[in-house]
């Protein structure tokens, strides 16, 4: 099955991700029936200068549950409940965007052994929504186990 422990880098290509996510690598994994996303990497882990948090580990600040603000986003579950329908897609999942602390129905799709396409939609049919594509990475290169 194609569907195994796997490393990504995410490529945030739409307009809101590129400013703060531009880059992170996460990982994806089997829980149970189900596969979830993991942040196991970010190109800048921590607020830059001229943020009131400067110099801090980045944090789900932005989450409307204020108890959960000051997770990390490092380690943080951004993808979950994912589940195989046929060989190469995945859906009635759901996609967190921890930088604008928002929540989408997820959907993902295996393009090839090293590319997983993840949609998150605002509507149950995938029509409004964003789209990442994340490519497979030597995890050893970002100090990684």
């Amino acid at each position: 099955m194609r569907f195994q422990k796997v490393n990504f880098i995410l490529l945030f290509l739409l307009f809101f991700m590129l400013s703060t996510f531009s880059f992170a690598e996460k990982t994806i994994v089997k829980e149970g029936n189900s596969y979830s996303g993991y942040v196991v990497w970010l190109k800048e882990p921590t607020y830059s200068k001229g943020d009131k948090q400067a110099g801090q580990p980045k944090k789900d600040r932005f989450n409307p549950d204020t108890s959960l603000q000051g997770r990390n986003v490092l380690g943080l579950k951004v993808a979950g409940n994912l589940v195989p329908d046929g060989t190469t897609k995945l859906k009635n999942g759901w996609v967190y965007d921890p930088f604008h602390g928002k929540k989408y129905l997820g959907t993902a799709e295996i393009i090839d052994d090293n590319t997983v396409r993840i949609r998150g939609s605002l509507d149950k049919n995938g029509i409004f929504g964003y789209t990442m594509e994340c490519k497979r990475i030597n995890p050893s290169k970002y100090g990684i186990k």
